[in-house]
Protein backbone atom coordinates (compact mmCIF):
# COMPACT_ATOMS: atom_id res chain seq x y z
CA UNK A 1 0.00 0.00 0.00
CA UNK A 2 1.49 3.51 -1.00
CA UNK A 3 2.13 6.15 1.83
CA UNK A 4 0.02 8.50 0.74
CA UNK A 5 -3.06 6.43 0.94
CA UNK A 6 -2.85 6.26 4.51
CA UNK A 7 -3.70 9.07 6.58
CA UNK A 8 -2.98 10.53 9.71
CA UNK A 9 -4.12 8.64 12.71
CA UNK A 10 -4.16 5.50 10.10
CA UNK A 11 -2.65 2.20 11.79
CA UNK A 12 0.11 0.40 10.24
CA UNK A 13 -2.01 -2.59 9.40
CA UNK A 14 -4.86 -0.16 8.11
CA UNK A 15 -5.95 -0.76 4.47
CA UNK A 16 -8.60 -2.39 4.44
CA UNK A 17 -10.32 1.10 2.40
CA UNK A 18 -7.91 1.16 -0.14
CA UNK A 19 -8.20 -2.60 -0.63
CA UNK A 20 -11.90 -2.38 -1.21
CA UNK A 21 -11.37 0.41 -3.63
CA UNK A 22 -9.15 -1.79 -5.80
CA UNK A 23 -10.90 -4.39 -5.38
CA UNK A 24 -14.23 -2.84 -6.48
CA UNK A 25 -12.32 -1.15 -9.40
CA UNK A 26 -10.83 -4.09 -10.56
CA UNK A 27 -14.09 -6.12 -10.44
CA UNK A 28 -16.26 -3.39 -12.19
CA UNK A 29 -18.54 -5.25 -14.37
CA UNK A 30 -19.26 -3.47 -18.46
CA UNK A 31 -22.70 -1.98 -17.46
CA UNK A 32 -20.92 -0.37 -14.35
CA UNK A 33 -17.90 1.05 -16.44
CA UNK A 34 -20.66 2.21 -18.89
CA UNK A 35 -22.59 4.11 -16.06
CA UNK A 36 -19.35 5.34 -14.72
CA UNK A 37 -18.14 6.57 -18.03
CA UNK A 38 -21.17 8.28 -18.04
CA UNK A 39 -21.25 10.05 -14.97
CA UNK A 40 -18.07 10.46 -15.65
CA UNK A 41 -19.25 12.92 -19.08
CA UNK A 42 -21.87 14.37 -17.35
CA UNK A 43 -19.86 15.78 -14.50
CA UNK A 44 -17.78 17.10 -17.11
CA UNK A 45 -20.00 18.85 -18.96
CA UNK A 46 -21.68 20.67 -15.73
CA UNK A 47 -18.90 21.04 -13.34
CA UNK A 48 -15.70 21.08 -15.39
CA UNK A 49 -14.01 24.62 -13.48
CA UNK A 50 -14.97 22.99 -10.05
CA UNK A 51 -13.73 19.20 -10.83
CA UNK A 52 -10.35 21.34 -12.58
CA UNK A 53 -10.04 22.71 -9.43
CA UNK A 54 -10.53 19.89 -6.75
CA UNK A 55 -7.77 18.10 -8.79
CA UNK A 56 -5.67 21.17 -7.84
CA UNK A 57 -6.59 21.01 -4.17
CA UNK A 58 -5.60 17.11 -4.45
CA UNK A 59 -2.22 17.85 -6.01
CA UNK A 60 -0.88 20.67 -3.41
CA UNK A 61 -1.97 17.58 -0.94
CA UNK A 62 -0.55 14.90 -1.93
CA UNK A 63 2.57 16.66 -4.00
CA UNK A 64 2.91 16.04 -7.90
CA UNK A 65 4.89 12.92 -7.81
CA UNK A 66 2.61 11.04 -5.33
CA UNK A 67 -0.57 12.55 -7.16
CA UNK A 68 0.99 11.21 -10.70
CA UNK A 69 1.51 7.84 -9.38
CA UNK A 70 -1.83 7.64 -7.20
CA UNK A 71 -3.72 8.84 -10.61
CA UNK A 72 -2.16 6.56 -12.96
CA UNK A 73 -2.11 2.98 -10.73
CA UNK A 74 -6.06 3.74 -10.54
CA UNK A 75 -6.70 4.81 -14.29
CA UNK A 76 -4.74 1.68 -15.32
CA UNK A 77 -6.32 -0.70 -13.58
CA UNK A 78 -9.87 1.06 -14.46
CA UNK A 79 -9.75 -1.11 -18.00
CA UNK A 80 -10.64 1.89 -19.88
CA UNK A 81 -8.22 3.61 -22.16
CA UNK A 82 -6.75 6.50 -21.54
CA UNK A 83 -8.18 9.87 -21.11
CA UNK A 84 -11.37 7.65 -21.59
CA UNK A 85 -14.30 8.95 -19.33
CA UNK A 86 -13.74 5.83 -16.40
CA UNK A 87 -9.72 6.09 -16.78
CA UNK A 88 -10.42 9.92 -15.22
CA UNK A 89 -12.83 8.82 -12.80
CA UNK A 90 -10.82 6.17 -11.51
CA UNK A 91 -8.02 8.28 -11.49
CA UNK A 92 -10.19 11.21 -10.04
CA UNK A 93 -11.22 9.00 -6.92
CA UNK A 94 -8.21 7.34 -5.81
CA UNK A 95 -6.37 10.79 -5.10
CA UNK A 96 -9.58 11.99 -3.60
CA UNK A 97 -9.08 9.23 -1.69
CA UNK A 98 -5.73 9.22 -0.85
CA UNK A 99 -5.90 13.27 -0.24
CA UNK A 100 -9.63 12.66 2.27
CA UNK A 101 -8.15 14.26 5.03
CA UNK A 102 -6.83 17.26 3.73
CA UNK A 103 -9.63 17.56 1.20
CA UNK A 104 -13.10 19.47 1.65
CA UNK A 105 -16.25 17.66 1.81
CA UNK A 106 -17.04 19.49 -1.66
CA UNK A 107 -14.14 18.39 -3.24
CA UNK A 108 -13.76 14.70 -2.44
CA UNK A 109 -17.60 14.30 -3.39
CA UNK A 110 -16.78 16.20 -7.12
CA UNK A 111 -13.81 13.92 -7.20
CA UNK A 112 -15.64 10.75 -5.99
CA UNK A 113 -18.75 11.32 -7.28
CA UNK A 114 -18.64 9.47 -10.93
CA UNK A 115 -17.07 6.24 -9.36
CA UNK A 116 -19.71 6.11 -7.13
CA UNK A 117 -22.23 5.15 -8.47
CA UNK A 118 -20.81 1.86 -9.49
CA UNK A 119 -18.80 1.95 -5.71
CA UNK A 120 -21.53 4.15 -3.64
CA UNK A 121 -19.41 3.19 -0.22
CA UNK A 122 -16.96 5.45 -1.81
CA UNK A 123 -18.88 8.16 -0.81
CA UNK A 124 -18.55 8.16 2.52
CA UNK A 125 -15.11 7.24 2.46
CA UNK A 126 -14.01 10.68 3.40
CA UNK A 127 -15.22 9.59 7.31
CA UNK A 128 -14.42 5.99 7.23
CA UNK A 129 -10.73 5.14 9.38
Amino acid sequence: MSRAFVKDGDSAASGSLIDRFYQGLLGLSDPARALVGKRQQQAWLSSKPIIEAARRDALTALGGDSYREIFESAAERAGDPPQGPTWWAAGDAATALAARRRLGPDEFAILVGPLGVALPWLKDAATQT
